[in-house]
């Protein structure tokens, strides 16, 4: 269940609230707002009472869509103490929202924790734990613990978004997978008549990854319907492609 706050609740209702905050800023023209109402409304209840769900209808809130640089619909953060801890923006999938609210509920646990990029479990990856509840009303990502390595530059709050993002897209499209050599992945992605969409959808995740995780290289291309995407990383991070294999796996094996 969502609360409606106003700026002139906003003080007690966000920044005086003991627990995580979910903010979802929104309109009630916004197709793409009605889209994931559903979702969020689940999730909510899901994660109550740890995690609190509130609204604010940007039209009518020009001083919150201000003061947060709110500049599209639907978008959202995580709020912890009135502090920002993450933010999406857009339609997101399923398991992105998922892991927003899995940000909102750890951020209580991780507030003791040393600021820094990744989460510095070790030289070869990160374990970020994901749930994978099997009576969740929601997908949850799968494949158990994160492959996140500790050279990434990405905040550790927006790590399990970011694992979520590759798994909508391997559970969507995913077909085969080849280990070509220790330190090279081939992933097959099934487009169809939709193989332009699944190729850019590919391109953005993996230039936003590459930017974080330098050590990724990444070529995404078309063979015929299908979309092709190689990772190569060094010698020193064939872990971290073990995990990324693993994901991969674990999500086609999930839609058969």
């Amino acid at each position: 269940m969502s609360v409606e706050v106003t700026e002139a609740t906003f003080t007690t209702e966000v920044e005086g609230s003991p627990m995580p905050v979910v903010l979802e800023f929104y309109a009630t023209w916004c197709g793409n707002c009605r889209r994931i109402a559903p979702v969020l409304d689940a999730l909510a209840e899901e994660f109550a009472p740890g995690v609190r769900f509130v609204k604010v209808n940007a039209d009518e809130e020009p001083g919150l869509v201000s003061r947060f640089g709110v500049s599209s619909t639907p978008t959202l953060f995580v709020l912890d103490g009135g502090q920002q801890v993450t933010s999406i923006v857009g339609a997101q999938p399923a398991p992105v929202l998922r892991a927003l609210f899995e940000t909102a509920s750890s951020s209580q646990d991780s507030a003791g924790s040393p600021a820094g990029s990744g989460c510095g479990c070790g030289s070869g990856c990160a374990s970020m734990p994901v749930s994978t509840a099997a009576a969740s009303p929601v997908p949850s990502p799968v494949g158990g613990a994160g492959w996140v390595p500790d050279a990434c530059t990405l905040p550790t709050a927006d790590q399990p978004m970011r694992l979520a993002e590759f798994d909508t897209l391997f559970r969507s499209s995913l077909t085969d997978l080849r280990r070509e050599e220790p330190g090279w992945l081939r992933l097959r992605l099934q487009g169809g008549d939709d193989a332009e969409r699944v190729a850019e959808q590919a391109r953005d995740l993996t230039v936003r990854e590459a930017e974080c995780c330098s050590f990724f290289d990444f070529t995404v291309d078309r063979d015929g319907s299908d979309v092709v995407v190689d990772v190569r990383v060094p010698a020193d991070k064939v872990v971290v492609l073990d995990g990324l294999a693993a994901q991969a796996q674990a999500a086609r094996s999930a839609r058969v």
